[in-house]
């Protein structure tokens, strides 16, 4: 019998996703194969510690309860230089900031450690909306909404300027962090004046933000998998009732409803594949991603936000379940799948991913 590789399933972290990173982690850590893998539950804590985790810990509801059991037997410290001790390929599940935006990526490129998911650099333009927006406009092909960057340092020296250019987009319009996720920081301004209090929300998250073209039709995810050859699975098409896609009808059961294939024609998905795949390939992305985007009325595809692997969802009602479902995946052979791209990836390439 081969011998079983020992994955860390790495979740939690420091970001403001740190409950979404949780729920996912979990259900990664408790669908793995376990005749192919032998997984170690890797906790984050919001000091940027590493914790091995029994099972009667994972299953905890939330952080909090999580961190305020880990003087309990059972729970280990883990050291960053004796990660690789331990474990063989790191799955990463950290949503948002330190965890998928390339520094997590970095500590394990120094460790020399392999892991699942794009490298530092295709992690870091997987979160920050400006600098993917700024590359995706030099890609022919690329459908983009409308938008505006806003510095911190700027604004106040720029107001007029600055709403001038934002309402030139039209109203309503939304307003987000360039660098957050899971709907954190981001508004719908319908008037004026509700936009320096949307800024000024936004600006809680990060030091810049963007205000873009409030879009309607269908909105997509459509998740991508590969590495040399990327290939672009059905796009899941999610109903919900607020204006904006909200953390509550995102994570929570019955909040959303996501329906897979999206309910365009033929041609409009195979759009969406193709602009996924160019995406991904321009973006550095490897091993998996979730491309989301929207289906305009008049049938336009836009791109509105890559997520590098480490964000991509992979709670038990994820987009990605239900696209690997289509195409005849198992959670197990998903994550055996993602486990194997990132052994490949790691071991060809010539210095970081």
């Amino acid at each position: 019998m081969t011998e079983r590789k020992r994955i860390g399933v790495v979740f939690g972290g420091r970001s403001s996703e740190r409950e979404v990173s949780l729920m996912g982690g979990r259900n990664v850590y408790f669908s793995l194969d376990r005749h192919r893998y032998e997984p170690l539950a890797v906790y984050w804590d919001q000091r940027g510690r590493f914790w091995s985790i029994p099972e009667t810990i994972v299953i905890r509801n939330t952080t909090k309860e999580v961190e305020d059991r880990l003087t309990n037997p059972g729970v280990e410290r883990i050291t960053f230089e004796s990660l690789p001790e331990r474990i063989d390929l790191a799955f990463l599940v950290t949503h948002g900031k330190y965890g998928d935006d390339g520094c997590l990526q970095g500590l394990l490129e120094l460790l020399r450690l392999p892991y699942t998911g794009s490298g530092v650099l295709g992690a870091a333009l997987g979160l920050d909306k400006v600098m993917q927006r700024k590359l995706l406009r030099l890609v022919p092909d690329i459908g983009l909404p409308q938008y505006v960057a806003v510095l911190r340092s700027q604004w106040p020296d720029t107001r007029g300027e600055v709403t001038t250019k934002i309402l030139a987009l039209g109203l309503p319009l939304v307003v987000k962090p360039s660098r957050e996720g899971s709907t954190f920081g981001v508004h719908v301004v319908h008037h004026e004046q509700e936009l320096a209090q949307a800024l000024a929300g936004a600006f809680v998250f990060d030091n810049e933000v963007i205000a873009e073209e409030y879009l309607t039709g269908k909105e997509f995810s459509c998740i991508v998998m590969g590495n040399d050859e990327p290939v672009a699975w059905l796009p899941t098409e999610t109903e919900h009732s607020s204006e904006l896609f909200t953390y509550e009808e995102k994570y929570l059961p019955g909040g959303s409803k996501k329906i897979t294939p999206i309910r365009v024609a033929d041609s409009v998905i195979t759009e969406i594949q193709r602009q996924a795949v160019l995406t991904c390939q321009a973006l550095g992305m490897v091993g998996y991603a979730r491309i989301d985007g929207f289906v305009t009325v008049d049938d336009r595809v836009l791109i509105t936000d890559p997520n590098g692997a480490a964000s991509t969802g992979l709670g038990p009602s994820s987009w990605t379940f239900h696209q690997a479902a289509a195409a005849g995946l198992s959670v197990a052979d998903f994550l055996s799948r993602a486990i194997e791209l990132g052994f490949a990836a790691h071991a060809r390439k010539r210095g970081p991913l």
